[in-house]
């Protein structure tokens, strides 16, 4: 007699994937039996890798909607326009603004700061081994794009503590119209609204990325104190908030796999290829949310306009139609770059190359100046991936 296959039960926003880390086995059921499927909270959530990104493509037919997850489950349609982040605005607005990011990440712009940045790697790690060792999350993944962005906005290096503690508390994760927000708005938001007032008063800019939003005009007019700070939150929050999350991954597989480290350590070409597998196998970004702006089919599936639309980014990376051994970590693939860590179309992250460029630099030093990278004894490690990945990575570093 043949028992029937047990229901499924999946939550991509479950919490204890933090912790336990993101059940693929389950997502690999879920591709194979359900691949439109229908979540405990009603929102559809595509696990297929073409599915995934048909959906980010067509962005027409699913907006982006960052509302919930910033504490307004009504979403987009009950925030101020203002406060849309740039893949929340819609087209042809949209277009616009993403050109203003665009000029201010151009890899002539972005490439420069590779001898900026291995300095300041060597400045983190000169603290980390005057100590013998320490956190290689919040002592060095999450300082690299901190220092980053602060740098490319020509902030003091007050900005950078700020970036990583907003990163931190939860504040990159709110706007003014969240619930429990003070009235001044988030932290974020009044800091930059001050920086803002700083730079109009000037006869001319003094950095790139202010001239550029400030001097634009978008169907006929500049852009709003408000639409400016909420941009600007929103390049901390994809910038810094979600890189910290790449190169957290980053660090934390070196240190639970010392043969990887050795291998890297012997052919630093490798490194790029180690990025992108990253990337894909690790995804530090496992979903996100969309909303149907009409009816769609998918799949043989009904998708109701203005219904929940989960994008399994993780999943979709893990998809043996687009991966072979696709939960093999391997530096040999074919296309390195086939994965969608980034999105996909005309809302890819603008700020894609910086990340690699922070990655490829953070780990190149790293490798320069550690023979070895040891655990702690009785430490508990992230599980790979795990969400965010917010916990430290203990390490005790062995110099060359």
């Amino acid at each position: 007699m043949t028992s029937e296959p047990s229901a499924i039960a999946f939550d991509p926003h479950d919490r204890r994937f933090v912790d336990e880390g993101v059940p693929f086995d389950l997502l690999a059921r879920i591709r194979a039996e359900q691949p439109v499927y229908r979540t405990p909270s009603g929102a559809w959530y595509l696990s297929r890798h073409a599915d995934v990104e048909a959906a980010l493509v067509d962005v027409d037919t699913f907006r982006a909607e960052l509302g919930p997850i910033t504490g307004i489950p009504a979403g987009c349609a009950s925030i101020p326009a203002d406060q849309h982040f740039l893949s929340e605005i819609p087209e042809p607005r949209h277009g616009r603004i993403r050109r203003l990011f665009n000029a201010i990440f151009a890899w002539h712009r972005v490439r420069v700061l590779e001898p900026i940045l291995e300095a300041e790697c060597n400045r983190l790690l000169d603290g980390l081994f005057a100590k013998g060792g320490g956190d290689l999350h919040g002592e060095y993944a999450l300082s690299i794009p901190a220092f980053a962005m602060a740098h490319i906005m020509g902030l003091e290096r007050e900005a950078v503590e700020l970036f990583m503690q907003w990163s931190s508390d939860g504040t990159m994760m709110t706007r003014p119209a969240t619930p429990g927000v003070p009235a001044e708005g988030p932290a974020s938001h009044v800091y930059f609204r001050a920086r803002i007032a700083e730079q109009r008063a000037l006869p001319e800019p003094t950095n790139h990325v202010f001239k550029v939003l400030l001097e634009a005009e978008i169907e006929g007019r500049p852009l709003s104190d408000a639409e400016l700070a909420t941009q600007l939150h929103f390049m901390v929050q994809a910038g810094v908030h979600t890189t910290r999350s790449f190169l957290a991954h980053l660090m934390n597989r070196l240190v639970q796999d010392p043969d990887l480290h050795a291998r890297l350590d012997g052919d630093r070409s490798l490194i790029a290829a180690y990025l992108e597998e990253s990337l894909r196998h690790d995804s530090p970004v496992q979903r996100t949310t969309r909303i149907a702006t009409r009816d769609v089919e998918i799949g043989g599936v009904l998708i109701r306009k203005g219904e929940t639309v989960e994008m399994g980014i993780g999943s979709g990376n893990r998809d043996d139609a687009q991966h072979s051994a696709p939960a093999e970590f391997r530096l040999d693939r074919e296309d390195p770059r086939a994965h969608l860590a980034f999105g996909a179309g005309s809302h890819v992250c603008p700020g894609a190359m910086l990340a690699r460029l922070e990655g490829a630099t953070a780990v190149r030093v790293l490798l320069g100046r550690a023979r070895r990278l040891e655990r702690v004894a009785g430490a508990i490690y992230p599980p790979l991936p795990g969400s965010l990945g917010h916990q430290p990575i203990p390490v005790r570093l062995v110099p060359r």
